[in-house]
């Protein structure tokens, strides 16, 4: 399968970079979203990522819609690695008799570039729901069984159709099964709030939102137990989470957001206020 030994990526707790084009060779890595213009943007990144390395790039997706996005958005990043995008039918990862096996567009590619290559399986979000949630969390854990390895490899995950009262438990097994991440910068107060569940699984916290999380802790929406790396979301912190995640606005802040990149302006709103998780 071409997944080759590496010396790059150390095992550690899951670290946080700043983008998508910074994730090293040999990392199995998240990416976070939550709308698909921001996902595009972010695999634009990850594959502008494998041009400095000098390694070739696959997306695999089973959307139509999430494939046209990405070859825009790479073709003008990228534009010598536009034609990385394929369009696959189904799950880039089936269960076959010997466990779950990738499909071969992503097993021959990784053959055919065993120095390394930038590979994305990006079918998760077509499949993701309550249902089949434990399912994928075991395939992630058996993707990251087959480190160590010279690719980049990228997880993208939809934040706003994770299942709110799952995000817990959900984002202490990713980041136990994946090497580095990359938060969503969507403006959104729902999706900023729930990002705060992964801190403590991290090895470089922002302390900023380390701040912020305190704040949660202290206001009842999160639950963590002193000198605890767990944390859970309380009753009123998932209702919390629910109502903002519904925003009508949602998709479009992160129009605004897009807008506002090809634009050359900052994405992350400014002037937060302290008062953000503070319940009337």
């Amino acid at each position: 399968m071409g997944w080759a030994n590496s010396t790059e990526v150390e095992a550690t707790m899951m670290r946080l970079v700043p983008s998508q084009e910074e994730l090293p060779s040999g990392s199995h890595s998240l990416s976070f979203y939550a709308s698909p213009p921001e996902a595009a943007r972010n695999m634009a990144s990850f594959v502008r990522g494998a041009r400095s390395r000098g390694q070739k790039a696959l997306v695999l997706t089973d959307n139509d819609r999430m494939a046209e996005l990405y070859r825009r958005e790479i073709s003008k990043e990228v534009p010598e690695l536009s034609d990385a995008v394929r369009r696959i039918s189904g799950p880039h990862a089936r269960p076959s008799d010997q466990g779950l096996k990738l499909v071969e567009d992503a097993t021959e590619f990784a053959a055919a570039h065993p120095e390394g290559a930038t590979m994305c399986g990006d079918t998760i979000p077509s499949f993701l729901d309550r249902r089949t949630l434990p399912n994928i969390l075991v395939y992630e854990d058996w993707f990251d069984s087959l480190r160590p390895f010279y690719h980049r490899g990228l997880c993208p995950y939809d934040l706003a159709h994770l299942p709110v009262d799952q995000v817990p438990r959900t984002f202490a097994r990713l980041a136990h099964a994946h090497t580095h991440a990359v938060l969503s910068s969507d403006p959104n107060p729902g999706v900023r709030f729930l990002q705060l569940l992964i801190l403590p699984y991290v090895e470089n916290p922002p302390k900023e939102n380390l701040g912020w999380l305190a704040q949660a802790v202290e206001y009842g929406l999160v639950d963590q137990e002193r000198d605890a790396e767990a944390v859970d979301l309380t009753p009123r912190g998932e209702n919390f989470a629910r109502a903002l995640m519904a925003m009508p606005d949602l998709a479009n802040r992160a129009d605004v957001a897009a807008r506002n990149h090809r634009r050359g302006l900052p994405e992350r709103a400014e002037g937060r206020s302290p008062r953000l998780f503070k319940p009337d």
